[in-house]
């Protein structure tokens, strides 16, 4: 039987009560968690999870993808196509930037936040009325202000910024992305090729999430954006929030869709102590009620399998100190200097349905003095290839370096030892053991 890591303290799957049932959930084991089937590796249909998106995916902000359902599947992916469009208009625009509602953008029609033709407001009133209502209005105008900013000289600003749109997806290592508009619309007069694939939009939603403008625009707690109208008077417009789960399971933001073709979709952050930060995505859910319950559900089930564990297991202690290994100390023959963590009590988070961890202890070469607390490698632990925790180790003893007479001693002790075949330093013995 396939050996799990220990729980000390993990988020509790009563979580997942607060999520209601989805129409026709269902667990597969043909899902992939971190890169393999859960079949193959032998994890019981009760450790997955129990969701209804044809499309989903968990991922943390360093790439790491713990769960797969067709992630890599083109699929039509509704407003969610807005995470790009205000990442690619903050790259280029300033949040104080003046954006002029056109005739197009006030017409666009589906969900809009309510500009009017002439409008103006500033790009963060705009990218803030994008992100918590999902202002088509918002996305068009956006745009075209962007593009124009982009390219001047060009008479199309609005082709510029949806050619931005496709550069900044292939940057960011998208496989099979195509951007067509700034809204998501995939019907009538938007019919066309766009699409993209559950693990592309993660990708895109991280890369945003890294840049901190639009990590406040999707964190706001707004609900509401300033605008001038054309004749000059300012206005308030009020926004619908769209995003219904927001502080439930650790979520604190994220972007939906809805269209006919797409069903229903979110992606979004959840970050909780145990497990810290990822990000969950389901597309092409059967309903609203269906969308929240399989987000809620995915949080539910990846802290639900986060076990907190100690960095330390050793045998032996010095000062209160775990011994994690005997470093050699290379200006002697025969010396070594116990070395500790930086932190003696540092525990890590991990992902239990993974294969087993690995340790590797990176130890530098000391040579001369060695002062307690110096630091002298690190140790990392590794989980299927990918490194999941690493610290600072430092010296945990003094270790003087020899005196001229020592040295001497020293040398001679090495040549004896070079015509006896015996090594010149002593040999690094690490203490520590894998915690599994």
């Amino acid at each position: 039987m396939k050996k799990r890591v220990p729980v000390i303290a993990a988020a509790s799957f009563a979580l997942a009560l607060l999520a209601p049932e989805g129409a026709h959930a269902e667990v597969r084991t043909g899902d992939l968690i971190l890169g393999t089937s859960a079949i193959e590796r032998g994890i019981d249909a009760s450790e997955l999870p129990d969701i209804s998106a044809p499309h989903a995916i968990v991922v943390g902000p360093d790439g790491r993808v713990y769960y797969e359902r067709n992630a890599s599947d083109p699929i039509k992916i509704a407003s969610t196509t807005k995470v790009m469009t205000t990442l690619v208009a903050l790259e280029h625009c300033e949040l104080s930037d003046i954006v002029t509602v056109d005739h197009a953008a006030a017409t666009v029609g589906e969900s809009c936040v309510g500009l009017l033709e002439g409008d103006t407001l500033t790009m963060e009133e705009a990218l803030t009325g994008l992100m918590v209502m999902s202002g088509n209005d918002a996305a068009t105008a956006i745009a075209t202000t962007a593009g124009a900013k982009i390219d001047p000289s060009s008479d199309d600003p609005y082709g510029v910024f949806i050619d931005a749109m496709n550069a900044k997806a292939a940057e960011l290592g998208c496989t099979d992305t195509v951007f067509e508009n700034p809204h998501g619309l995939d019907f009538d007069a938007w019919v066309g090729d766009m699409h993209s694939t559950a693990s592309d939009m993660a990708k895109i939603y991280n890369a945003a999430m890294e840049n901190d403008e639009f990590r406040a625009i999707n964190t706001t707690d707004r609900t509401s954006i300033e605008v001038t109208s054309a004749d000059g008077s300012a206005r308030t417009i009020d926004l619908a929030v769209r995003n219904e789960i927001r502080g439930k399971s650790g979520n604190i933001g994220g972007k939906t869709g809805t269209t006919y073709e797409a069903g229903n979709c979110f992606i979004g952050t959840y970050v909780q102590d145990a497990g810290g930060e990822v990000t969950i995505a389901v597309f092409g859910c059967e309903d609203n009620e269906a969308r929240w319950a399989d987000s809620l559900a995915l949080s539910s089930w990846y802290y639900g399998h986060i076990s907190t564990v100690p960095m330390a297991n050793s045998p032996r202690e010095r000062g209160g100190a775990p011994v994690i290994a005997e470093a050699p100390c290379t200006s002697w023959t025969d010396r070594t200097a116990d070395v500790t963590l930086s932190d003696p009590d540092a525990t890590m988070h991990v992902f239990n349905l993974g294969e087993e961890l690995e340790q590797k202890v990176s130890l530098d070469e000391l040579s001369g003095a060695v002062e307690k607390g110096q630091k002298v490698g690190t140790i990392s632990y590794l989980q299927d290839g990918e490194v999941v925790s690493e610290a600072d180790l430092v010296a945990a003893e003094n270790v003087p370096a020899p005196s001229p007479l020592e040295w001497a001693m020293v040398q001679f002790d090495r040549l004896i030892r070079f015509f006896t075949g015996e090594p010149g330093v002593a040999e690094t013995r690490v203490l520590n053991k894998c915690v599994i």
